[in-house]
């Protein structure tokens, strides 16, 4: 039996997504590292750069960057920060997504998320499986519900595209993208200074929408509603 263990702990750490795992979580290890540091320099930066964090993982890059932008936070470091949050958020969900396909390990609570992404993926593999690389590319672009880096990885995965061509097109997409929205808000501050309260407003509105279709994703039938 503990031979059986030892050979799937080896099999689990020798493969791609046992690999990526523990690149994801070395990439949170280093997140949360900067985080102290951010903490301990200056607490208003720390709290824009944990509070982009949540605003990621539950309204996804347009809030991230948003509240970045509401924070006066540089261009390019708004830019590459929530690049890297896309970056820690794919290669985890991937890796999990991927080791539960090979059934490397049983999650009654991550296996339903999971399920429900795989689902949604389904739904737009046949369209996007015409356009191949392009295709998946403009579907992490474009800023819709459902549309983000982390349902797109898993569409090219049933695409059978390889993990290099994989995140290069989804991470790619997800450059430009965030690219686009940092500079939009980024023009709406300059130019509209009277709407900045606003930001707070719609970030909130996005977090909130997203949220949902979060939670969803980890109830039994949440898509089929």
């Amino acid at each position: 039996m503990d031979m059986e263990n030892k050979i799937s702990v080896k099999g689990l750490l020798d493969s791609q997504a046992g690999k990526l795992f523990i690149m994801s979580v070395l990439l949170f290890v280093l997140f949360l590292a900067g985080l102290g540091y951010a903490f301990y320099m200056d607490r208003t930066l720390g709290q824009t750069l944990l509070g982009a964090f949540f605003a990621h993982a539950l309204g996804g890059r347009a809030a991230g960057v948003g509240l970045c932008v509401a924070f006066k936070m540089n261009i390019l470091v708004n830019i590459f920060y929530n690049m890297f949050l896309e970056v820690l958020i794919v290669c985890f969900s991937y890796s999990l997504f991927s080791l539960s396909m090979n059934h490397y390990f049983k999650s009654r609570f991550l296996n339903k998320a999971l399920l429900n992404a795989e689902k949604n993926a389904l739904k737009y593999q046949d369209v996007l499986s015409r356009y191949g690389w392009m295709g998946v590319f403009v579907f992490v672009m474009i800023p819709l519900p459902a549309t983000g880096p982390v349902v797109g990885s898993i569409i090219a995965y049933f695409l059978n595209f390889d993990l290099k061509r994989n995140f290069l097109c989804i991470f790619s997409g997800t450059f430009v993208a965030i690219v686009i929205w940092t500079v939009f808000f980024d023009f709406l501050s300059e130019h509209m200074s009277s709407i900045q309260g606003i930001f707070g407003v719609i970030g909130i509105a996005v977090i909130l929408y997203f949220a949902k279709h979060i939670r969803d994703w980890f109830s039994k039938d949440g898509l089929d509603q």
